[in-house]
């Protein structure tokens, strides 16, 4: 009789299932240090990501300025003031959260030739320069370091 209860004792025993608090503890503990570590590195990527969103806008402008330069035979001179792009010398545009810097003005001629130039970029904390090379106008967004 002892041997067919000793049995049954055992077989209750092994079949609970589910797990213990100690290791359920484990596992949140393991879950809290990976959050920890990861949310820093992805907000991080996520805040160069919206920079570079900003910078691209500058860099679609500009382009969109040659080509109206070549499309309606009219020469666009680019230069800045007060961190804003002024163009003709009459037309400031904007960019939020942007700060523009070009320090020799860039040409764009009635041909779709440029004089070439760099227009710098300030981004909360990250700085982009467009390269726009001369004559054909080449234009090459890089962040610098």
């Amino acid at each position: 009789m002892k041997h067919r209860y000793q049995k049954k004792e055992l077989c209750r025993i092994c079949s609970k299932k589910g797990f213990t608090l100690i290791e359920l503890l484990i596992v949140i503990a393991l879950v809290g240090i990976l959050v920890s570590v990861s949310l820093p590195v992805s907000y991080s990527m996520y805040q160069k990501y919206q920079a570079s969103l900003r910078a691209e806008e500058v860099l679609i402008y500009l382009s969109s300025l040659r080509r109206e330069a070549f499309l309606y035979s009219e020469e666009k001179l680019i230069c800045s003031q007060e961190g804003r792009l002024l163009v003709n010398d009459g037309k400031m545009i904007t960019f939020e959260d942007m700060f523009v810097q070009i320090d020799k003005p860039v040409k764009m001629y009635k041909s779709g030739a440029t004089s070439g130039g760099e227009v710098k970029l300030y981004v909360n904390d990250y700085t982009f320069v467009v390269d726009i090379q001369a004559p054909l106008g080449n234009m090459v967004l890089r962040r610098e370091r």
